[in-house]
């Protein structure tokens, strides 16, 4: 079973924040069990989130907002809510309902970026009671809930969810699901649990609330929690993206022969729609990462929170560079992907793709197209192109830089983006792989070592490099270069030398560029001033 999906997971999830890791994942985790909390009319009275001194949660929680955004999550927030970032504080004070974040050592911490929530809830008739969950983000803001109040299950928020606890609900659990998908809502899943009594019944959206009111009423049925998707819901698990020759089969066998199109047929089908409804998509998000460009440029420098960097995208688009260096494409695309950034690192709504620590490189590489001669549809393929060749290293790896460095960020969005390039002038299939292979073989073993666990130092930077890493490879492939070595076999090896590196080179902000004398002098330096 793959529940990966273009949209949702490689050129998604949408988010605000410095890291999908760290404050997309947290703001779905925790809306999700919001949502099953107080599903029945609860109100939640206290959240506590822990982490594990030894994950990577831990020294950079506050400093890339991963409080701020499950905070939003449990209010409810949605993204675009003017007072998104104002909720956190309200909720420290008690506001609404009392939030907390605690260090310690838990009992479950076989991933980097394991969390525990419990939250305290009211009931309609004034009973309090506590509901403890456990999860992890896993990178590139998808995540799982494994845990609630001692029940193993297993909650991606890819599909809305209906639990249904009672004595009997394990005997009627087919009749179940058919009555909770009535109409168009298609039934994508059911799992059973007979030592608890439960079942969970996986749905393309939730029933309407007159429905889900009749179940409440039903014999046997002693508790019913239900929670919406948290992105687009996969309505097919097919193994659609482990591997590259097989991608290469299906695109050649298009009518166009493009990874595009290849990429469009894939996520139609992982989507349970249409073709052209898949498309407009697409679209849209091409739309909202060239968008994302265009309010990084408009920034103010009055507006900028960032604690180490000024806002640099305007004046890298403008300069007037010497004659024959780099050329207008390439300064406009690293411009962009500047601007993408800063963006992200002043909390901004941006598109992780694939996560936020690498959100510029996807969408200053669609400005440099946009801006020279490529138009909104060419544009819109070249992003197809680059979301499947991601989708190809989530199903063989990770995007979760705690596990693989920034190998796994900015390594892989480098990757897409040189495919995307490829195709947008004109690469054939195989052409578009091996110009991602290109990057990613000369990104093994590159570490994430953010000064200050902020994602700014290197993140720009290598979000910069990431840009000219994928115009050099698509350039080098389309004119004949031979990239040789087989893109997946980099994409393993990508993940087997993420492994061993040390902790300390994988999102901790203690070692590499973090770790240098400077950078410890500057965080000292804003530590002081708060």
């Amino acid at each position: 079973m793959q529940e990966i999906s273009l949209l949702n997971s490689v050129i998604g999830p949408v988010m605000r924040g410095p890291s999908s890791s760290h404050c997309a994942a947290p703001y779905m985790m925790a809306k999700l069990v919001r949502e099953l909390s107080c599903a029945n009319g609860e109100t939640l009275k206290r959240a506590i989130i822990r982490f594990d001194p030894r994950g990577s949660f831990a020294p950079v929680y506050a400093a890339q907002s991963s409080d701020e955004n499950f905070a939003a999550g449990l209010a409810g927030a949605k993204l675009t809510d003017p007072d998104y970032r104002e909720i956190l504080g309200r909720a420290e004070r008690g506001e609404g309902f009392h939030f907390a974040v605690e260090i310690t050592e838990l009992e479950n911490n076989n991933h980097p970026n394991r969390v525990d929530l419990e939250l305290h809830v009211a009931t309609m008739d004034g009973v309090c009671r506590t509901d403890l969950y456990s999860g992890a983000s896993v990178g590139g803001g998808m995540y799982y809930i494994d845990n609630r109040n001692g029940e193993p299950l297993f909650l991606t928020g890819k599909t809305a969810t209906v639990l249904i606890w009672g004595p009997d609900v394990v005997m009627q659990a087919d009749e179940l699901a058919r009555e909770l998908s009535v109409g168009e809502n298609s039934l994508l899943g059911m799992a059973v649990e007979p030592d608890y009594g439960r079942v969970e019944v996986a749905l393309q959206a939730l029933p309407a609330a007159d429905v889900l009111a009749a179940f409440r009423g039903w014999g046997g049925i002693t508790e019913l929690r239900c929670a919406e998707a948290s992105q687009y819901p996969v309505c097919a698990t097919d193994d659609l993206f482990s591997q590259s020759a097989v991608v290469i089969a299906v695109a050649e066998d298009q009518e166009n022969g493009s990874i595009a199109d290849t990429a469009l047929a894939l996520e139609a089908k992982r989507l349970g729609r249409s073709r052209d409804a898949t498309r407009a998509l697409f679209r849209e998000r091409c739309e909202l990462m060239l968008r994302v460009v265009a309010e990084g440029f408009d920034a103010k420098p009055e507006d900028n929170v960032m604690r180490f960097l000024t806002l640099r995208a305007r004046n890298v688009r403008d300069a007037n560079l010497p004659a024959g260096l780099g050329g207008p494409v390439l300064q406009d695309a690293m411009a962009g992907a500047l601007s993408a950034m800063e963006r992200d690192s002043n909390r901004g709504l941006v598109c992780a793709a694939p996560t936020a620590g690498s959100a510029g490189v996807v969408p200053g590489t669609l400005y440099g197209l946009i801006r020279h001669g490529v138009d909104l549809d060419g544009a819109t393929d070249a992003l197809q192109t680059m979301a499947l060749i991601g989708a190809v290293f989530a199903a063989r790896g990770t995007f979760a830089a705690e596990c693989g460095g920034c190998s796994v960020e900015t390594g892989a969005s480098a990757a897409m983006a040189a495919a995307g390039v490829a195709q947008a002038y004109g690469g054939t299939p195989k052409q578009c792989f091996d110009a991602a292979s290109m990057c990613l073989m000369n990104t093994l073993g590159l570490v994430c070592d953010p000064v200050g666990g902020d994602v700014e130092i290197p993140c720009h930077a290598r979000n910069v490099a990431g840009v000219s890493h994928a115009f050099s490879s698509a350039m080098a492939v389309l004119a004949g270069f031979d990239a040789v070595l087989d893109y997946d076999e980099l994409v393993d090896q990508t993940v087997k030398i993420g492994n061993m590196m040390h902790p300390d080179l994988r999102c901790t902000a203690r070692g590499g560029c973090a770790a240098t004398k400077t950078a410890l002098r500057m965080v000292e330096a804003v530590s002081q001033k708060t």
